[in-house]
């Protein structure tokens, strides 16, 4: 907005062709016109533009429109310099964000209109708040509303969505996660300074402060400059609601840095805060289905230690039917385990108050209480939380960030790409698998030749494409990895045996089992030189030579694996039924292929007594044990115990297939093909 803008009386249009809810529209038209003395209201696409285009460009603008009419207005009207702000009103939000996003004005898109009101209100609150910034919010298009830097409420206000633990929130939070630990990555902070750049029309006054941020920014002044101007911060919340990784990768260094400060001044004791604002009613209502449960903060949080002091930020408030002033009452203990970093900055910025306290986006509170004040304030008591216990999907989330995370609590861009690529494929995001592949294979092209990093790329862009299946392309991978190893590495290094164990699941997968057998036999001869011959680490590989020694036929061999394996199962106590179950019931079909048919029958029912352990008893696993009993018993001419597990199997089948399935159908056909006796 230009300074003479700034002071001239806001107009509000606005275009809605619909007829759907008229009772409901007159109450809006009434609202808007107590906001506005200059307040239009149009059906017509053609009109309402006419209409704007012959407005002074000193007279600041407020435009609403529906969704179907915007999608045809937006183009032709967003560059007007009248127009300083669009907000999109409409009944199918995430419809209409799809295009709304590509216009720098449309600050929200919106299912409720009092959302749109309190965005109305509070930007007059904002622009006292912001004293002489040069920023304009009306100059940002990442996505959605605009909130301000320290307005929490407003935040809260939108939408459930907003606050709920949703896949974009937990997708933003972990890579932020990962961002903190990271270090700062050089080309970020000239890649963030590009995204600001084109997110602003040329000639903006803000291409100037972008200017003094590329000139000036330090590590130690991160936080200084979210309050010289509320821009960074702006743009950077709505790049984490976003939830892009293209847009989240060139905020890095800025996120780093920001949790550096933050760690450096945290507090080392519990502290109660206090943040205030204005909420909808509507919001309300949600809000207290929430009492009991954790919320997310998608923006940095700005309170205080002053009680007073926070509730001066809406002093010029009113409560009324449809907005409530809000007291948000904060307790924070930083010894809580996964915690998000909060600080009080007044050593850090001398632009916000001393007694200031920072929350990084991110951070997870637990609402306690909502209660009433005489004078119209409602208390909204809450926690900081560091997990959500209730959310399995969090949890899932946090165990595949850990593993990428090393024992510092640091990983690197190659980790982050690791978490990204198995986080696509646990949610079949291909999206998110390739922005993992294209993050680590640019990373390792820019490494030096004999950097050490180099075999870490390798062997995850060859996970990632083994997950895919494409093997030749992982097999290339793993092969140059371990190239690089063997020529660096002494003989007997635990990283050549990953190396060659990653290359012989490749070829196990592609069935080209002699070249599979080979690579794992070179990884245990490295493993049992350095952990020796009855480790745990042995089993897998151990199980995987078994099945080649099956598929040619070397029983003997293969029989041999397995009974090595139950001698490292029992020296070490494993407490996993599962391995025993699957180790006896490998040792039950050796013995009936070998025709020893008395230990194969005893391994059978001790692998049968360990499913039990962990298998509910009509899983298909334990209807299958039942009927390799039922075979062995009849190789043995026990018809009658044969016919009883055998019976069991089918009633276990019966259930659980329909009449035509294979599995039924099978074990009918043995049972009917019992002799009536035994011979």
């Amino acid at each position: 907005m230009s300074e003479n803008a700034s002071n001239q009386t806001l107009s509000i249009v606005w275009l809605d062709d619909s007829d759907e809810r008229p009772q409901e529209n007159v109450i809006i038209q009434q609202q808007l016109r107590a906001l506005s003395s200059n307040f239009k209201m149009f059906k017509t696409i053609n009109d309402c533009e006419q209409y704007l285009k012959k407005q002074p460009e000193t007279t600041p603008i407020s435009l609403i429109v529906n969704g179907s009419l915007g999608k045809d207005l937006v183009p032709v009207i967003n560059s007007l310099p009248q127009i300083i702000v669009i907000y999109i009103y409409c009944f199918n939000v995430q419809l209409h964000q799809l295009w709304a996003v590509k216009y720098d004005k449309v600050k929200g898109v919106h299912a409720i209109f009092d959302e749109i009101k309190i965005q109305l209100v509070n930007s007059q609150i904002s622009k006292n708040q912001l004293g002489e910034s040069q920023t304009s919010k009306t100059q940002l298009s990442i996505i959605k509303n605009v909130p301000t830097a320290d307005f929490l409420p407003e935040t809260i206000s939108r939408s459930e969505a907003t606050y709920a633990l949703d896949l974009a929130y937990l997708i933003a939070e972990a890579c932020f996660d990962y961002f903190g630990r990271m270090a700062v990555v050089s080309r970020t902070r000239d890649d963030f300074i590009s995204l600001c750049r084109n997110e602003l029309k040329s000639g903006s006054t803000l291409l100037g402060v972008i200017q003094e941020f590329q000139d000036g920014y330090a590590a130690n002044t991160a936080i200084d400059w979210f309050y010289r101007d509320p821009f960074f911060c702006i743009i950077v919340e709505n790049i984490f609601r976003a939830s892009s990784i293209d847009m989240m990768l060139p905020c890095q260094f800025l996120i780093h840095d920001i949790k550096k400060q933050l760690d450096e001044h945290k507090f080392t004791s519990s502290v109660v805060v206090y943040s205030s604002g204005v909420m909808s009613t509507e919001a309300l209502k949600k809000l207290d289905e929430f009492i009991g449960k954790v919320i997310a903060f998608k923006s940095f949080l700005l309170a205080n230690l002053d009680r007073d002091k926070a509730l001066s930020r809406t002093l010029n408030s009113d409560s009324s039917n449809r907005c409530k002033r809000i007291l948000f009452i904060i307790e924070a203990d930083p010894h809580i385990e996964n915690v998000k970093s909060f600080a009080k900055i007044g050593s850090l910025t001398s632009r916000v108050d001393s007694d200031s306290v920072f929350f990084m986006i991110g951070s997870l509170f637990k609402i306690i209480q909502i209660q009433h004040e005489e004078n119209d304030i409602i208390n909204v008591k809450i926690s900081l939380c560091g997990n959500d216990s209730e959310n399995s999907t969090k949890a899932s989330f946090d165990q595949l960030k850990a593993q990428y995370i090393d024992s510092n609590g640091e990983t690197d861009i190659i980790g982050f790409g690791q978490f990204l690529i198995t986080t696509g494929n646990s949610l079949n995001g291909k999206p998110l698998c390739d922005e993992g592949e294209r993050l680590i294979s640019s990373y390792v092209d820019q490494l030096p030749a004999d950097d050490a990093n180099r075999p870490r790329g390798y062997d995850a862009l060859g996970a990632m494409h083994l997950s895919r299946e494409d093997f030749d392309e992982s097999l290339n991978w793993f092969k140059k990895s371990f190239e690089f190893v063997k020529e660096k590495l002494p003989p007997n290094d635990l990283r050549i045996a990953e190396s060659c164990k990653n290359i012989a699941l490749v070829h196990f997968q592609k069935k080209e089992f002699t070249q599979a057998l080979e690579y794992f036999n070179q990884t245990l001869v490295i493993w049992k030189q350095s952990y020796g011959d009855d480790h745990p680490i042995l089993l897998p590989c151990l199980t995987n030579v078994a099945s080649i020694y099956e598929h040619e036929e070397k029983i003997e061999e293969a029989t041999a694996c397995y009974y090595q394996m139950l001698a490292i199962i029992m020296k070490h106590h494993l407490g996993d039924p599962s391995w025993f179950a699957a180790v006896y019931n490998n040792l039950g079909n050796m013995h009936y292929r070998l025709e020893t048919y008395h230990l194969a029958l005893g391994f059978f029912k001790a692998s049968l007594e360990f499913k039990f352990k962990f298998l509910p008893n009509d899983h298909p696993s334990i209807a299958l044990t039942y009927k390799n009993i039922g075979l062995v018993c009849e190789s043995m001419s026990n018809i009658q115990e044969s016919r009883e597990n055998f019976e069991k199997a089918a009633n276990i089948y019966g259930a659980l297939y329909a009449a035509d399935h294979e599995c039924v159908m099978q074990i009918a056909e043995l049972i009917q093909n019992l002799p009536t006796q035994s011979t």
